[in-house]
């Protein structure tokens, strides 16, 4: 069974959940991948994670019954895993900007999210240039963001963080302090329960003493991990942010591998012109992902 079919059950069983306790796990299995994976393939595919999928279609689903009318508000509340009506009426309004008393109403009009139909979406008409690395355990340290995936919220938090830290002479200072990979941007401590990640602006600790480095550095430390390292040319944020796309889609689908649950990063080397920024066309730049061979099924 390919990926797209694999990715459809998983999708098919959070639809026929929407009133029930979903498991992840079994998504996941059905997808023939492990948790931590089928929640970042599908965040990067579908632009948001399983858990806020199921929850957007959950009042997607409750905002119908409340228009027909029929069913009280504790009701359909309960009904979708709300344990108060309050908890339900929050959730409600943050998503469609009025409440559920309010949706009774013919005349006010819901923005609702339908389920996913998933189609053909392997192109492989780019081509991908990479290499698999295996690495000792790794230290780095660096400046700490937490954010989270939910609503994209990480795509405008990270280069945002880059510009303050840039601004305040942080980065210029940890970069005093490179060694031969150059600056990172690492992605650790995921959390599937909130979508929340830290993300750390890093270099590789050495021998540095921590005092040395700007305030508030903390140490990032990455087991041993069989890698495959991604080259990226273009623009930041943008042409970074399009190759994790596409590592997701097209080529993790067709290769033997998934991701291995352990931190990844992104490299920023130096460049080989020193006039090139990271608004060229020919800024260079590297994805580093773990990854492992698939479970057969």
């Amino acid at each position: 069974m390919d990926w797209a079919s694999r990715m459809r059950q998983a999708i098919e069983y959070l639809e026929s959940h929407l009133e029930f306790q979903a498991d992840m796990e079994k998504a996941a299995r059905l997808a023939n991948c492990s948790l931590f994976h089928f929640c970042r393939m599908f965040e990067v595919v579908f632009g948001l994670s399983p858990a806020e999928y199921l929850r957007r279609r959950r009042l997607s689903a409750a905002a119908l019954d409340l228009a027909a009318g029929k069913d009280r508000v504790l009701d359909v509340a309960l009904r979708y895993g709300w344990e108060s009506p309050e908890s339900f009426a929050k959730a409600f309004k943050r998503l469609f900007g009025i409440t559920p008393s309010e949706a009774r109403s013919a005349s006010v009009p819901l923005e609702l999210w339908p389920p996913i139909q998933l189609t053909v979406i392997l192109k492989g008409d780019r081509s991908m240039k990479y290499r698999i690395e295996q690495r000792d355990a790794m230290e780095f340290a660096g400046l700490v963001l937490r954010t989270t995936s939910t609503g994209g919220v990480n795509l405008k938090a990270i280069p945002q963080f880059w510009q303050e830290k840039a601004k305040d002479g942080s980065v210029e200072r940890l970069a005093q302090y490179c060694g031969p990979m150059g600056m990172l941007g690492i992605c650790y401590d995921y959390k599937p329960e909130d979508n929340s990640f830290a993300y750390a602006i890093a270099v590789e600790r050495g021998s540095h003493s921590l005092k040395n480095l700007p305030q508030g550095c903390l140490l990032v430390q990455l087991p041993p991990a069989t890698y495959a390292v991604f080259e990226c040319r273009g623009p930041m944020p943008q042409a970074i942010q399009d190759l994790w796309k596409q590592i997701y889609t097209d080529w993790f689908p067709a290769s033997e591998y998934e991701h291995a649950g352990t931190p990844d990063f992104e490299v920023y080397p130096a460049q080989d012109d020193p006039a090139i920024t990271d608004s060229s066309p020919n800024y260079r730049s590297e994805v580093w992902i773990p990854i492992k061979k698939k479970a057969k099924g």
